[in-house]
């Protein structure tokens, strides 16, 4: 006998209409190509104000930089404070404005600033920058580690300054770096164009500091360690009289 259910038969359900996702999708592909690309404009244009691709000319900066280096300059920093001594800038020269040059600060502007090509040290004597910061009582002798050795390549061009421009001097000469000027030099001291050639470097002539090299890759790396101030040794008794009384006189007309 055959056998009867009561339960209905299952009908499917009706199902809803799709809609198009074709348009949708491409919407949304359109959407996430035009952030992607806003994105990468607007880091094109941060990168673009903060930094500044440079390549090293020359050899004024050995060894600390050597010719066809290429380094990252950081333009941004010096609008939010002051450039510091033993910084690599980047700079316009007063008397050439279409090239830019790369140099190291070593006074600040407020030091007062002498180059002795007497100094006397350890028994030898030798080239030495001295320094007096705004506000010390005596000089300081700048320690530079980046130099060249002196024992190969002694700094003996252009070994005494500074005049009122802050140039090249035939005796030591001490002076007040103004405000808003800065002294630099090469690291390559005898082989340099610097404040010893050009004078001081005025503050908008500074376009920004050197502070990676990115080739050639078995040198790439920060640019090394800066300058230090130290005790002079200048005791007066040993000076020459001539010395003695102009290093007086200087330290009397600048308090």
């Amino acid at each position: 006998m055959p056998q009867l259910t009561t339960d209905p038969p299952e009908v499917a359900a009706p199902s809803a209409p799709q809609p198009p996702r074709r348009r949708w999708e491409n919407r949304n592909l359109v959407r996430d190509i035009l952030e992607v690309l806003a994105l990468a404009f607007a880091l094109y244009i941060v990168i673009a104000l903060a930094l500044q691709t440079v390549r090293v000319e020359g050899d004024s900066m050995v060894p600390t930089l050597r010719n066809n280096d290429l380094l990252f300059a950081d333009k941004l920093s010096y609008h939010l404070h002051a450039p510091d001594r033993g910084d690599i800038i980047v700079l316009k020269p007063p008397d050439e404005p279409n090239r830019d040059f790369i140099k190291r600060i070593v006074g600040v502007p407020g030091d007062t600033i002498e180059i002795d090509g007497h100094y006397s040290s350890n028994g030898r004597q030798r080239a030495a920058v001295l320094i007096r910061p705004a506000g010390a009582s005596g000089f300081q002798v700048l320690k530079e580690p980046y130099l060249p050795d002196q024992t190969k390549d002694p700094w003996d061009e252009m070994t005494f300054c500074c005049d009122a421009g802050g140039r090249a001097t035939t005796e030591p000469q001490p002076l007040v770096i103004p405000k808003d000027d800065y002294f630099v030099m090469g690291d390559n001291r005898n082989r340099s164009r610097d404040s010893r050639f050009i004078g001081l470097i005025p503050r908008n002539n500074v376009l920004g500091r050197a502070w990676i090299r990115i080739w050639p890759p078995g040198r790439l790396g920060f640019l090394g360690p800066g300058p230090s101030l130290a005790a002079a040794l200048l005791p007066l008794p040993l000076l020459g009289l001539r010395r003695r009384r102009q290093l007086l006189a200087a330290l009397r007309r600048r308090g």
